[in-house]
């Protein structure tokens, strides 16, 4: 008998809830695990632990909420080999609609969470399981926790420079317009280093030597020394574990992937991201090859590439769409991160007429020729569509080589 443990994963907590088969009746099995207090309000500790494994759960389903949330129990997981099946946002909001849920709870989540493993409606067209294929080897754990690391040690420095340029706005304030940007080879940023140390530096010394905050008898505060130095400690350790990055993304398994991203000019963080949410590729594809179909539309049979609607949703590249009446809405849905990403690229490479190959040179081109007719963020998001159906059909050919 299956013992299914929905996990509600909270900030050092979570929601548990058993089941070994499909209530038939859920609002009332909800009731009555209420008052017999068979929802576990659990700690990320020993004692949270030993109450999940008391519970003998051959499986738990919880959704991808926060890597550091989840992660723990993941790892717990996976050294008693009890299985994960994950959720989609969407998918639960709906599931726990479905089962009569007006409110979201913790109690409501984590046992429409352990309903979807035997609800026979949570299905695709193929009449799998509609759960997320989420990789959680080693490689691919090591790429995400690092790009992680990465993005929270940027938003930090991101702050932490802006109130920087604040005091210089007073301090000096010729270098509070200065581009405060890590340098590739020092791995810090130069301006910023002189502040921190006051090491001699001809180039910023005579800088400050013309600004006009001396004359008035206005000095650089150890205040602001000081902020300058702990933005240096967070810009080497971004560039440390951009270096670690690299090592960890050039493994065998993603020489195909990287055939791919050389095309387009990815850098370092948009691979990495790219490789821990799209490997392995596969996983949208249907017995190897793209799922098309054919359905009838304005009286004529249209191509669909199912394949490819699942990948640009994967990456943030997908409408989801509301119509009432005579009335439709849309709005971009799927991965944000992903696509915020994506739309640097393109603002700093593809408008920029940076062309590192012909896929560039395309593009560029289609964008120039958008931007007589569209205006703003318009033609880019048109060029993202773009971009990630060149990069889904030449991820198709090159996986197929490998």
């Amino acid at each position: 008998m299956n013992r299914i443990v929905g996990l509600d994963v909270g900030r050092n907590s979570a929601v548990l809830c058993c089941l070994s088969e499909f209530p038939s009746n859920i609002q009332k099995h909800y009731k009555t695990l209420r008052k017999e207090k068979k929802f576990y309000q659990v700690n990320c500790d020993r004692a949270g632990v030993d109450k999940l494994l008391s519970l003998n759960p051959t499986a738990i389903v919880l959704e991808p909420t926060g890597h550091w949330y989840s992660q723990f129990w993941v790892t717990i997981a996976n050294q008693h080999d009890i299985t994960i099946y994950w959720v989609g946002h969407n998918d639960l909001d709906s599931r726990r609609r479905s089962y009569g849920f007006t409110n979201k709870r913790d109690e409501e989540d984590a046992l429409s969470l352990a309903c979807c493993y035997f609800d026979d409606c949570f299905i695709d067209i193929h009449g799998k399981k509609r759960f997320l294929n989420l990789t959680h080897n080693q490689t691919i754990t090591r790429v995400r926790e690092l790009f992680n690391e990465k993005e929270q040690l940027q938003k930090l420095r991101t702050n932490l420079v802006s109130q920087l340029r604040q005091r210089l706005s007073y301090e000096f304030p010729e270098a509070s317009r200065h581009t405060m940007k890590i340098s590739q080879i020092k791995g810090y940023t130069p301006i910023i280093y002189w502040l921190a140390t006051a090491i001699k530096n001809t180039r910023y010394d005579n800088k400050y030597a013309q600004s006009i905050a001396p004359e008035l008898g206005i000095n650089i505060t150890s205040f602001t020394r000081r902020h300058a130095h702990t933005i240096i400690d967070l810009e080497l350790r971004i560039t440390q574990t951009r270096e670690l990055i690299t090592q960890a993304i050039a493994m065998p398994e993603f020489a195909a992937y990287h055939r791919v991203f050389d095309k387009f000019g990815f850098g370092i963080s948009c691979r990495a991201l790219l490789l821990f949410n799209l490997y392995p590729f596969d996983k949208f594809l249907v017995n190897g090859k793209p799922w098309v179909e054919y359905e009838p539309s304005r009286g004529k049979l249209q191509k669909r590439d199912r394949s490819l609607r699942k990948f640009q949703a994967f990456v943030g590249m997908s409408y989801k769409y509301r119509k009432s009446g005579d009335k439709v809405s849309r709005k971009l849905h799927g991965n944000g991160i992903i696509r915020s990403h994506l739309y640097m690229y393109v603002v700093c490479t593809i408008t920029k007429k940076i062309k590192h190959s012909e896929i560039n040179y395309q593009l560029n081109s289609d964008y120039q020729e958008l931007r007589k007719s569209v205006k703003g963020k318009d033609a880019i998001t048109r060029i993202l569509f773009k971009l990630t159906r060149m990069l889904f059909y030449e991820l198709v050919k090159e996986t197929r080589i490998d």
